[in-house]
């Protein structure tokens, strides 16, 4: 009994009779005496051949390339220049029956490949960290939970696999504010008060700002809030209400050393509100107000003194010139008769002969 069978071009095959391989078929047709014949087709567009060990001891070996890939290899199975198969650790078979497929070996202890789209697209998404750090970020690179490096602004594309999981960790380095609002506070004359406080600082050590503290924020809020605390105890509220860049000054030497020590740089540390009670409110303001009052009524003094020199001052020369005297009385007439309809004034000899220039 014959059998005819047919292997396309993208196809090998493997004659079996009762159930044992026989030999190998290439493309085109084939006929086969005896019964109990079937075939076992391998598809060549898979690259990657898998099957039993006794199908692969019958196949040529001219038409299998095969390779074996240590812990820390991996390998990209190439058609025509383009990626098509990725091979991890262990032994693989490719078809090499086209001459244009290549096996590129390819070692996680070095920096990967140039990641072009196609070859993202076959590396699984387990093999590959590819991660962008912005401009105003840094990345901290770790192995296993272990801290490696820091990455500066970029792309980064690394390796992780079982032996050597990375992870990337990302820390924002621009300037950031903190702001402490309502602390109640008592000055050294049992007077409370209400503090608002600021605070700009930024990341100088990103990897010590990462792990020398949980948080930044709350490490930094505590250090202005004591450092706050401390002065306020030791001043009276007439000199911390005069002396706000006194305190300002206080708080960044306290604040700036211990916060470098968390790997922060504080740029500024400042005294935003000061809310009194009401009460002392009420009484600052009748100091104010007394204040004032009494500083108004110094100069009200000095400009009646002022006045009353300059009124002496002119009564001495109008006493040594009548005539002068004589002048103000008409210009006084002239001004009420402005206000008035009619001014008669009676002049005497003698008052005329003083007006009149001597001969």
């Amino acid at each position: 009994m014959f059998t005819t069978l047919h292997i396309s071009i993208n196809e090998r095959a493997v004659l079996v009779r009762h159930g044992l391989p026989v030999r190998a078929l290439a493309p085109g047709k084939h006929t086969v005496w005896g019964a109990g014949v079937t075939i076992h087709r391998l598809n060549t567009d898979e690259l990657v051949l898998v099957a039993p060990p006794a199908i692969r001891a019958v196949l040529p070996p001219e038409w299998i390339k095969e390779i074996t890939l240590g812990p820390r290899e991996r390998a990209i199975v190439l058609r025509d220049g383009r990626p098509v198969k990725f091979l991890r650790p262990g032994t693989h078979r490719v078809w090499a029956i086209d001459p244009t497929v290549e096996i590129r070996v390819l070692d996680v202890d070095h920096a990967p490949p140039e990641l072009t789209d196609e070859l993202r697209a076959v590396i699984p998404a387990g093999e590959l960290i590819d991660a962008t750090v912005q401009q105003h970020q840094r990345g901290l690179l770790y192995v296993n939970g272990r801290f490696v490096r820091l990455l500066e602004p970029g792309r980064h594309v690394l390796w992780t696999h079982t032996e050597a999981r990375v992870t990337i960790a990302y820390l924002d380095v621009r300037q950031q504010q903190i702001t402490l609002a309502g602390q109640d506070l008592m000055t050294k004359d049992k007077v409370t008060l209400r503090l608002t406080l600021t605070a700009e600082y930024a990341p100088a050590d990103a990897p010590l700002a990462t792990h020398a503290v949980a948080d930044v924020k709350d490490a930094l809020y505590l250090l202005v809030q004591l450092a706050a605390r401390d002065y306020v105890a030791g001043v009276t509220l007439d000199e911390l209400l005069e002396g706000r860049d006194a305190m300002t000054r206080y708080l960044e030497a306290q604040v700036q050393p211990a916060a470098l020590q968390y790997g922060v740089a504080v740029r500024r540390v400042g005294v935003k509100d000061v809310v009194l009670p009401g009460e002392m409110k009420t009484i600052l303001n009748r100091v104010i107000e007394a204040e004032k009052q009494a500083a108004a009524n110094v100069i009200l003094r000095r400009e009646d003194a002022a006045a009353t020199r300059n009124m002496v001052t002119t009564a001495k020369v109008i006493a040594d010139n009548p005539v002068l005297l004589r002048l103000k009385e008409l210009e006084a007439l002239e001004k009420i008769a402005t206000e008035i309809d009619e001014v008669k004034v009676t002049i005497g000899d003698d008052a005329i002969k003083l007006l009149m220039p001597p001969r």
